[in-house]
């Protein structure tokens, strides 16, 4: 990892607990991993394919998603510049396969670390262990969250939710009802049917391929009933 390199350099700002000042082990990793570039709708990862890099993403962002036996897909989280992938992990801690996909929906760029200098680091350097774990137990939490999220709220609520996370920092969202529906684990026929209920209440207006917040006060209200 040359320090010419402004991806590479950055990652120190994304990942600053591991502190590689004051461990040579972790330094050294770091400085030889290399960088992959990934593009949108490439395969970061695939179902049944073994592990075989741990990452950490710099850039761009990373969907995991589940295909159900009813042939559904399912959206299990999103990876994002500073995160690591908490399946990636498991598979790595456990030696097995991946059980879902990663969909690249942002070109991304990841610092990889092949498996088996991960499993030497992890037993050489404190800070990597201890990065690791923390990082791991996160994202499962959030996980865990999720999931309880999308048992315990209606689709509608969902659907709003969904919305103002896309529409943060903008009220033009480019998204089909098909994409909307893995996000939040439904199909896509309930989604067409909510956002119309929506859109009849005057919060948002649908065009083709885009869905325009228009009054966020009031999807906010709905999203914290």
């Amino acid at each position: 990892m040359t320090n010419n390199n402004p991806e590479k350099r950055q990652w120190k700002k994304l990942f600053p607990s591991l502190n590689v000042a004051t461990d040579q082990t972790l330094s050294c990793l770091l400085n030889s991993s290399r960088l992959i570039s990934l593009e949108k709708d490439d395969v970061a990862f695939s179902s049944g394919a073994s592990c075989q890099h741990y990452l950490l993403l710099i850039e761009g962002q990373i969907r995991v998603q589940l295909l159900t036996h009813s042939g559904r897909q399912v959206v299990l989280y999103h990876v994002n510049a500073g995160d690591d992938c908490v399946l990636t992990t498991s598979c790595l801690f456990a030696g097995d396969r991946y059980p879902a996909e990663g969909i690249v929906i942002k070109n991304a760029i990841a610092i990889a670390i092949p498996a088996h200098q991960f499993h030497s680091v992890i037993e050489d350097s404190m800070i990597f262990r201890q990065f690791v774990f923390s990082t791991f137990s996160k994202r499962l939490t959030e996980v865990i969250m999720r999931m309880e999220l999308s048992y315990s709220s209606s689709v509608e609520k969902l659907l709003v939710q969904k919305l103002l996370v896309l529409g943060r920092h903008k009220a033009m969202i480019k998204i089909t009802h098909q994409n909307l529906a893995c996000e939040i684990g439904t199909v896509r026929e309930v989604v067409s049917r909510r956002l119309k209920k929506i859109e009849k209440k005057g919060w948002i207006k649908m065009g083709r391929g885009n869905i325009e917040l228009i009054n966020y006060p009031k999807l906010q209200q709905f999203s914290l009933i």
